[in-house]
C-alpha cells in the first residue's frame, strides 16, 4: 500500500473520531425543526435556484471570455489535422490501388557443363506511397497531440469554473443566504457549548448552502420537485386518513 493511501486512511480516521467526539460530548442534544411548510421550503429553494442561475450565467460569460478563444484555436487545429489526414489517406489509397509494376530479372547461373538462365519476378512499389505513409503517420501524431491538449484544456476549464462557483457560493452563503438555518434550530446547551454549537452549525450551513449553489440550478430544481412531491403525497395521505 502506498504511503499516501496510508496517510489518507489515518487522516480520515482521525477526522471521523473527532466529529463523533465533538457530537457526543459537546453537543449531546440534537437540533429541533422550526415550524415550516411547503411555502417556506419552496421560497428557500426558489431563492437558491435563482442565485444558481445568476451564478451560472455570470460564470459562463467570464469563463468563455477568458478560455474560449484558446479552445477554438485547438478545435480549428484538430479540424485541419482531420482534413489533411483524409487527403493523405485518399492519395495513399489511390497510389496503392494502382496495378503493381512487375519486373522480370534474369540471371545466369553456371552449372557445369551448362549455363542456366534463371528468371525472378520483382514487384515494384508505387512511387510516393512510402512518402505519403510517413506524412500520414505524422499528421496522425499531430492529431493525437492536439486532442490531448484539448482534453486537458477543457478539464482545466471545468476545474476553474467549479472552484470559482464554489468560492462564490460560499461567499454568498456566508453573507446570509442559508438553508439549514431556515429549517433547523440549535438547542441551547450551556453558555460555552451553545456558542460553539452555533459557530459549527453556521459553518456547516455555509458549506452546505455554498455547495448547493455551486452545484447548479438543475440539482436544486430536482430537490424542489422532490420536496413538492413529498408535501403533496403527505397532504393526500392526511386527507385519506381523515376521510
Amino acid at each position: 500500500m502506498k504511503r499516501s493511501s496510508i496517510l489518507s486512511i489515518i487522516v480520515g480516521t482521525i477526522l471521523v473520531v473527532g466529529i463523533i467526539t465533538l457530537s457526543a460530548f459537546l453537543f449531546p442534544n440534537s437540533v429541533t425543526f422550526r415550524t415550516f411548510g411547503f411555502n417556506e421550503v419552496s421560497q428557500l429553494l426558489t431563492l437558491l435556484v435563482l442565485i444558481s442561475l445568476f451564478l451560472e450565467r455570470a460564470l459562463e460569460v467570464f469563463i468563455n471570455t477568458w478560455r474560449l478563444p484558446r479552445q477554438e484555436e485547438l478545435e480549428n487545429e484538430i479540424q485541419n489535422n482531420e482534413r489533411v489526414i483524409e487527403e493523405k489517406r485518399g492519395l495513399r489509397e489511390t497510389k496503392i490501388e494502382n496495378p503493381p509494376q512487375i519486373m522480370t530479372k534474369e540471371t545466369e547461373v553456371s552449372k557445369d557443363p551448362i549455363t542456366v538462365t534463371q528468371s525472378t519476378q520483382v514487384t515494384k512499389i508505387p512511387e510516393g506511397a512510402d512518402k505519403l505513409t510517413a506524412e500520414l503517420n505524422l499528421e496522425l501524431n499531430k492529431l493525437k497531440a492536439n486532442e490531448q491538449l484539448r482534453s486537458a484544456y477543457k478539464s482545466q476549464t471545468r476545474k476553474i469554473a467549479l472552484w470559482t462557483a464554489l468560492s462564490v457560493g460560499l461567499l454568498i452563503s456566508g453573507v446570509g443566504v442559508r438553508s439549514l438555518d431556515t429549517l433547523l434550530q440549535p438547542v441551547p446547551q450551556g453558555a460555552l457549548n451553545s456558542d460553539v454549537q452555533g459557530l459549527v452549525f453556521r459553518c456547516l450551513d455555509v458549506l452546505l448552502t455554498g455547495g448547493l449553489i455551486a452545484g447548479g440550478s438543475d440539482g436544486i430544481h430536482k430537490i424542489t420537485q422532490l420536496a413538492s412531491t413529498f408535501f403533496e403525497e403527505t397532504r393526500n395521505g392526511i386527507k385519506d386518513r381523515a376521510g
